[in-house]
């Protein structure tokens, strides 16, 4: 067996790197990639099979490697520290690796929050009950829904004033119809049966949606 290394010692008194690996707290891939960068490179190695081997007083470099890398604290700043562990420079890595990761964190909160949102307005659910009024945005829980239809509803105060609109409408002067490019997509037919403004008589408007006059005589008889 013949061996290579920094102090070429007899491979009896170096750690395999299984062993060293275990002694070290990192795994055998982390130690290969370490040997690769020469971040920590081996005391021996066994020049047929390549196998490496440490020295016992590598295991302390290899602890700091494994502690800052546990924070994920970037290679390239480890190699600096162990290069020159200068008490500036540690604390000027380490202010630098706090600032990164409170911008994760903020990264990460706002994602959270998008999370919540998402679960709680139902998007991307496929949200079959209506839960509050399209019109008023109230919740049901404070205003009863009177008819739903997929994730579109409306309670009986925005049926009243749906109903007192088209009679206001019905003693004013016939205004033309908006051009289709003119309107909101959820403006283009009733949200409740489907039938869109060439196949009734009036629609009313909410914030979103829109509800035929047919409709609203439904819910009202």
């Amino acid at each position: 067996m013949a061996e290579d290394g920094p102090a070429a010692e007899p491979l009896g008194r170096l750690i395999p790197i299984g062993r060293f690996a275990r002694l070290a707290g990192l795994s055998v891939p982390q130690l290969r990639h370490y040997d690769r960068r020469g971040l920590l490179p081996p005391a021996a190695r066994d020049r047929r099979s390549g196998y490496r081997y440490y020295r016992e007083a590598q295991a302390e470099a290899a602890r700091v490697i494994a502690l800052l890398r546990s924070i994920d604290v970037p290679l390239a700043d480890i190699e600096e520290l162990l290069a020159a562990p200068k008490p500036e420079r540690v604390l000027r890595v380490f202010a630098e690796h706090r600032a990164r990761v409170e911008r994760r964190l903020g990264e990460a909160r706002a994602a959270l929050e998008s999370i919540d949102r998402i679960v709680k307005e139902g998007e991307l659910m496929g949200r079959t009950t209506a839960d509050r009024c399209s019109f008023c945005h109230r919740p049901a829980s404070e205003a009863p829904l009177r008819l739903t239809s997929g994730g579109a509803g409306i309670c009986m105060a925005c049926v009243d004033l749906a109903l007192e609109v088209l009679e206001i409408d019905a003693r004013g002067p016939a205004k033309p119809p908006s051009s289709a490019e003119e309107l909101p997509q959820g403006w283009l037919a009733c949200a409740f049966c489907g039938r869109d403004r060439t196949q009734v008589r009036k629609l009313v408007a909410g914030p979103e949606i829109v509800i035929c006059e047919g409709c609203l005589a439904q819910v009202a008889a």
